[in-house]
């Protein structure tokens, strides 16, 4: 069972990245969370990390914002009709996938959850050998909040790892996460700051992510 960071704000060597975040998740199933800015992005890296982008069993959508979404297109052609969990929108563009408009909390694949979405946002959480694992895209609601919904749904009473971009978050915010998950990677649009006081106030709980990260568990 392993996260592979595809894209994040921050890079890794022998990476090229931008603003965005996209996560490979392989164990229970094999899917997408999220799908950075641009294509040619997600090319690079799925080659220099040697994970093909073919054969999803799905693929979730935090929310509609361009840097999250940015390259469905690509993994439409290379996954036709593949579904993906999105939250509602006006007007859908197609991408040669299946979109499906996700609503409240449930599983969406054996050992899969979704948090179902809160204003405008989603969260899964995925179970693993270490533990619940909990991936956010902007955490807009709250990663705290994201978090706590994701626990409730798939029956855990805490986290192993939460990852994702918490949107500069307060400091209360954070400290009431850290009851919540063994591990906190603060990415994306979380800021230095998050990752500063994460780092200062809870070393033990700490983990760096950035573009090319692996994460087994």
């Amino acid at each position: 069972m392993r996260l592979v960071i595809l894209n994040d704000n921050a890079p890794g060597e022998g990476f090229i990245n931008d603003w965005g975040w996209s996560v490979l998740v392989e164990g229970r199933g094999r899917f997408l969370f999220d799908a950075d800015t641009k294509e040619e992005v997600l090319l690079h890296n799925a080659e220099v990390l040697g994970v093909p982008l073919t054969n999803l069993d799905f693929a979730v959508l935090s929310h509609w914002h361009y840097d999250h979404y940015g390259g469905f297109p690509l993994i439409g052609r290379l996954n036709p009709g593949l579904d993906l969990y999105a939250p509602p929108a006006e007007s859908v563009p197609g991408w040669g996938l299946n979109v499906i408009s996700a609503g409240g909390a449930g599983e969406l694949f054996p050992g899969v959850w979704t948090s179902g979405v809160i204003g405008f946002e989603q969260a899964v959480g995925v179970e693993t050998p270490s533990g619940l694992a909990v991936i956010v895209g902007c955490s807009h609601p709250g990663v705290d909040m994201l978090t706590k919904e994701v626990l409730e749904v798939s029956g855990y009473e805490k986290a192993h790892l939460v990852i994702g971009g918490f949107h500069y978050p307060s400091k209360a915010s954070l400290d009431r996460l850290a009851h919540l998950t063994e591990i906190i990677a603060p990415a994306h649009c979380s800021g230095g700051e998050t990752k500063a006081y994460v780092r200062r106030e809870y070393p033990e709980k700490f983990l760096a992510a950035s573009t090319g990260s692996v994460i087994e568990l």
